[in-house]
């Protein structure tokens, strides 16, 4: 093979494994504890970009979506104030849910979502029942908000460690077309490595 074709080869190998990893699947570190105590500060989490809409390189925004998150999934996407930095926190309301939080409790659309501990959360259905259930850590000095009514193509988003974390509460919900897409996986430490339930 000549030194061209040689080129050539290994510069649509590395193109090809560019597009990979800004449109399909990527892994992150955390570099904050906002996620505590899912995610600690230096985990890597595996992500699947494909999940919600096609990221293409370069783009600013989603450049289709074809599915919302589902409330609980942890995702990662760009914040719509500084688009070079990728923030990660877990989806609470979508669009025309009422949020709010009174007596150091979160309830979505008037449903209780701690109704064990306040140190554990479940996110109710339709129905009333619970789905995805996961460990929070709390603030005691949380006043009390809302309703919240979560606008159209939106998302209200919340770190898991609700003492700490600039989220929804702070700046807003996110328009959707910012979301790259949902962490599926903890990769590192090992140890540590696991599947996210969906």
């Amino acid at each position: 093979m000549s030194k061209k074709k040689h080129f050539m080869v290994i510069a649509a190998l590395l193109l090809l494994a560019f597009a990979i990893k800004t449109s399909v699947i990527n892994v992150d570190t955390i570099v904050t504890g906002s996620m505590l105590p899912l995610f600690d500060t230096g985990d890597h989490v595996l992500s699947n970009q494909l999940a919600y809409g096609l990221n293409l390189p370069f783009q600013k925004q989603l450049w289709l979506q074809w599915a919302t998150p589902k409330r609980g999934d942890v995702v990662l996407f760009k914040n719509p104030h500084d688009q070079h930095q990728t923030w990660m926190k877990r989806v609470i309301g979508l669009p025309h849910d009422s949020i709010s939080f009174k007596d150091h409790h979160l309830y979505i659309n008037g449903i209780l979502c701690s109704p064990k501990d306040r140190y554990h959360e479940e996110i109710p259905r339709k129905d009333g029942s619970y789905g995805k259930s996961f460990r929070i850590w709390s603030s005691y000095l949380e006043k009390d908000w809302g309703p919240y009514i979560v606008p159209e193509n939106t998302l209200f988003l919340m770190g898991d460690n609700r003492g700490v974390s600039l989220d929804s509460r702070t700046w807003g919900t996110l328009p959707q077309e910012y979301l790259i897409g949902k962490v599926i996986a903890q990769t590192w430490p090992l140890k540590a490595a696991h599947w996210l339930d969906d």
